[in-house]
C-alpha cells in the first residue's frame, strides 16, 4: 500500500482544502469562544475542535473519500475518533506554545497547533475513518 500513489495525492490535494475549510471553523470558532465569550481556552480549543470536524467530515464524506459500503453513522463515528487523535496533537502543542514558550498569540498557537494536527487527521481519516475493509464499528 503506497502513500503518495496517485488516488492518495488527489485525495490528499482534496483534503488539504477540505481541512482548510474546515480549520477555518475550527480556529474562527476558537476565537469566538475564547476572545469574545471568555471561555478557557483548552474548553475553547474543544467546542471549536468538534464544529471543526463536523465540517470536515461531512465534506469529506460527500468530496474527498468513498465510504463503500460503510453506514454515514458508522463513517462519522470513525471520522470522530480519528479526529481526537488530531485534538491531541492541537491541545499539546496549545500547551506547549502558550504554557511553556508563553506565546502571546492565542490565535497564531491555534494556527499552528492546526496545522501540526492536519497530517496526523488526514493519515486516520483515510486509513481508519473510511476504510470499509476494518471491521470494528461495522
Amino acid at each position: 500500500m503506497r502513500l503518495l500513489n496517485q488516488p492518495s495525492l488527489t485525495q490528499f490535494i482534496k483534503y488539504f482544502f477540505t481541512g482548510a475549510t474546515a480549520a477555518i471553523v475550527d480556529v474562527s470558532s476558537f476565537v469566538l469562544f475564547a476572545s469574545v465569550l471568555n471561555i478557557y481556552y483548552l474548553i475553547a480549543v474543544f467546542f471549536s475542535f468538534t464544529l471543526g470536524t463536523l465540517t470536515n467530515f461531512f465534506i469529506c464524506n460527500y468530496y474527498v473519500f468513498k465510504r463503500g459500503d460503510l453506514p454515514l453513522w458508522v463513517a462519522g463515528v470513525r471520522h470522530y475518533f480519528s479526529s481526537i487523535g488530531g485534538l491531541i496533537v492541537n491541545w499539546v502543542v496549545m500547551i506547549f506554545l502558550i504554557e511553556i514558550l508563553s506565546f502571546q498569540s492565542m490565535f497564531l498557537s491555534k494556527v499552528i497547533a492546526t496545522g501540526c494536527a492536519f497530517l496526523v487527521n488526514f493519515l486516520l481519516i483515510k486509513f481508519f475513518a473510511f476504510n470499509s475493509n476494518i471491521k470494528i464499528f461495522k
